[in-house]
C-alpha cells in the first residue's frame, strides 16, 4: 500500500513539473555520446497549441562520419509557404515582434521583408558584396559576325524621337515600376557598345576614304 502511495505521488509529481516552465542554470545536454551512426540524432522538439498544428524541431543529422548538420525543421509541408524560420526582436514598447529574416517552406528567404513574392530571396534594403555572379543567358558576341545587320543610326535616331529611349532597353518609367534583371540589361547594354563599336568603326573606314580622296586632288 505504501508503495503504492508513493509511485502515486512520484507521478503527480512528475506531471505538476510538466506544466511548468523550467530555468536551467548552466548546460543542457540531450542525449549521450555514441557511435557515428547516420541518419537523425536526438531532436528537440516544440510541440503546438493545438492536436493538427506541424511540428518544429532542431535536431541533430549525421550525413556521414564526421559530417553532421544542425538542421532546424519548420513544419512537415514540404513546398508550402504557411511554416516558416523567422529570426527578429520583440519590442517592449508596442508588445509586437519584428522579423528580420524569414524562411518559409517553400525555401523562399526574406531579409528585412516578408513579403517574398515569386522571387527566392528579397531583401528591403542595401546588399554589399565584393562580387556578383549571373549566370546564364546568351553572351551578344553574334554582333560581331558577318551576317549581323545592326540597325542604322537613322533608324536608331527615329526610334529615340519616338521612344525617348535606345531599342531593346527599357524606359524608365518601365525600370521604375518593375526593376531590372542584371544578366539581361548587362547583355543588352554590352550588345548596344558592340553595336556602336562596328558604326565607329564604319564611320572609321569613310573619313580614311574621304581624306585619301583630299589628298588625292
Amino acid at each position: 500500500m505504501k508503495q503504492r502511495f508513493f509511485i502515486g505521488l512520484s507521478l503527480l509529481a512528475a506531471m505538476g513539473v510538466s506544466a511548468q516552465d523550467q530555468a536551467i542554470d548552466g548546460s543542457l545536454s540531450i542525449g549521450q555520446d555514441g557511435g557515428a551512426s547516420l541518419g537523425n540524432g536526438n531532436s528537440l522538439f516544440f510541440r503546438g497549441v493545438q492536436a493538427n498544428s506541424d511540428e518544429l524541431s532542431i535536431y541533430r543529422f549525421n550525413r556521414a562520419v564526421n559530417m553532421s548538420d544542425l538542421r532546424v525543421g519548420i513544419g512537415d509541408d514540404y513546398g508550402g509557404a504557411g511554416d516558416r524560420f523567422v529570426i527578429g526582436s520583440h519590442n517592449w514598447q508596442d508588445n509586437k515582434f519584428y522579423a528580420h529574416m524569414v524562411i518559409d517552406g517553400e525555401g523562399k528567404i526574406g531579409i528585412g521583408t516578408e513579403a517574398m513574392g515569386a522571387e527566392r530571396l528579397a531583401v528591403n534594403g542595401l546588399v554589399k558584396a565584393r562580387e556578383v555572379k549571373v549566370e546564364g543567358g546568351i553572351w551578344p558576341d553574334y554582333v560581331f559576325e558577318k551576317s549581323y545587320r545592326p540597325l542604322s543610326l537613322s533608324a536608331v535616331e527615329k526610334f529615340i524621337s519616338l521612344n525617348g529611349h535606345l531599342p531593346e532597353l527599357p524606359s524608365a518609367a518601365t525600370v521604375k515600376a518593375n526593376g531590372i534583371e542584371l544578366g539581361e540589361i548587362n547583355r543588352t547594354l554590352l550588345k548596344k557598345v558592340e553595336e556602336l563599336t562596328l558604326h565607329l568603326i564604319a564611320q572609321s573606314k569613310e573619313i580614311k576614304a574621304l581624306k585619301r580622296k583630299v589628298n588625292k586632288r
